[in-house]
């Protein structure tokens, strides 16, 4: 199964209807493989709706264009509180964001940084406190919100 084909082909489908791919993962459930697409819009967010439309378009895509031999299981959803934050637009987007960045190596003796995202330039994410790391040397970014952000989404006080 080629996993850089089927991200390259589902997220053209995915921008043709308003989406964007955040993320692939492609995990063993006994004889079938579950593909889990994260899905996320630009300007709002994701409804179960979005989800059970995609899913229904997405799959027909992959079957159609016989992508996937011998079967999987399909589940769209969006990328939730802490979503990955990939390239330069991920952290454009959501600049003044609270981020976790894990790194492939130590620097300074720590792998994992949290911060404000300030921006993106050069190659580099920059957060508060003035770190700079270059997408080759994170691990993993995702974002981060504080308890007061979490209940502000939920309609809490």
């Amino acid at each position: 199964m080629d996993k850089e084909r089927i991200e390259k082909e589902s997220a053209l489908l995915l921008a043709e209807n308003g989406f964007e791919l955040v993320d692939l993962k492609i995990l063993r459930q006994g004889p079938k493989p579950l593909l889990q697409f994260f899905i996320d819009r630009e300007n709002g967010g994701v409804t179960l709706d979005d989800c059970g439309r995609i899913s229904e378009k997405l799959g027909a895509y992959l079957d159609v264009n016989n992508i996937i031999a011998g079967g999987y299981i399909l589940e769209i959803s969006s990328p939730g509180i802490d979503r990955l934050l990939r390239n330069a637009k991920d952290f454009l987007r959501f600049k003044g964001s609270k981020a976790k960045i894990r790194l492939k190596r130590p620097v300074n003796g720590a792998r994992v940084y949290y911060g404000e995202i300030v921006g993106f330039e050069n190659g580099e994410a920059l957060l508060s406190d003035n770190l700079k790391f270059s997408l080759n040397e994170i691990e993993e970014a995702r974002l981060h919100p504080g308890d007061d952000e979490i209940l502000k989404k939920r309609g809490g006080s």
